[in-house]
């Protein structure tokens, strides 16, 4: 069946004088799986990088979730409002309206799954800290933390690159302006704080999911080292990753994007 036969989509509007603009994607039956809310990735509006959220909210809805994507004040079709407080502050209660949203006529209390793509990540990660509504969060190339094995596995991915290039199988795409330069650089939280927020979403038994793309090398570049960045925390079983290398940051490819949403459907529907 069809995205557009298996589910329905229908546009709304929340927050305080409905400043906020969203999609629910919902089943044509009835949803019987914890509501999903993502968040924005960086500017890009509540389609998602290369439209990643659509397909992710029809496939969990066709799961059987009630699934928001929406736009954070002043960016894709929401306005902005209450613009006198600081930024992080209006992201919160952002988030907090859609999360009423899309509790709004729930059934069984079971709570929201918070989730999104780099800044999205850390955006849900950090407002879960404040609202026991959020049982699970789902968090795509968030930040990361640089340990002794990851520079092992860097120095090994440098080396076999170099071995490629002297034999001319590898050759680095050129990529315009200075080399080395981004377009947008993001500052993710210091470690203290991630490991303050993953401390007291464990304390309510909330599940905390992780997946790392190939994207995510230059912090992130094994499975083992999830747990070597949180010593002392006992991760399982509340902490799960999926580690995927051969994908892009943003899931140009169109097989790249079905890899995400599937490993997060698959995920969503355990335990």
């Amino acid at each position: 069946m069809s995205d557009e036969l298996a589910v329905r989509e229908v546009a709304c509007q929340l927050g305080d004088g409905d400043h906020l603009v969203g999609i629910t994607t919902e089943p044509t039956h009835a949803a019987k799986r914890r509501p999903v809310v993502l968040v924005n990735a960086g500017l890009v509006p509540k389609a998602g990088p290369f439209r990643v959220y659509t397909q992710l909210a029809r496939q969990l809805a066709r799961a059987g979730h009630r699934v928001l994507r929406f736009d954070l004040g002043g960016l894709g079709d929401s306005t902005a409002a209450h613009t006198t407080e600081p930024l992080r502050l209006r992201t919160a209660r952002d988030i907090r309206a859609a999360i009423d949203h899309a509790l709004a006529g729930a059934e069984g209390g079971e709570g929201v799954v918070l989730g999104g793509l780099c800044s999205g990540a850390e955006d849900a990660y950090r407002y879960a800290e404040t609202d026991a509504r959020v049982r699970q969060v789902v968090l795509v190339d968030p930040f990361a933390y640089r340990t002794a094995r990851w520079r092992w596995h860097h120095l090994v991915h440098r080396a076999y690159r170099r071995a490629l290039r002297a034999v001319g199988v590898y050759q680095p795409l050129a990529m315009p302006g200075p080399a080395g330069t981004r377009a947008v650089r993001y500052a993710y939280m210091e470690h203290a704080e991630a490991s303050r927020i993953l401390r007291a979403l464990l304390a309510r038994s909330a599940r905390v999911h992780f997946i790392y793309t190939g994207g995510s090398r230059d912090t992130f570049n094994h499975p083992g080292q999830l747990a070597a960045m949180f010593p002392g925390i006992a991760l399982a079983p509340l902490v799960t990753l999926d580690y995927l290398p051969h994908l892009d940051h943003t899931q140009l490819l169109k097989a790249d994007r079905r890899a995400v949403v599937d490993a997060i459907t698959a995920r969503l529907a355990g335990p």
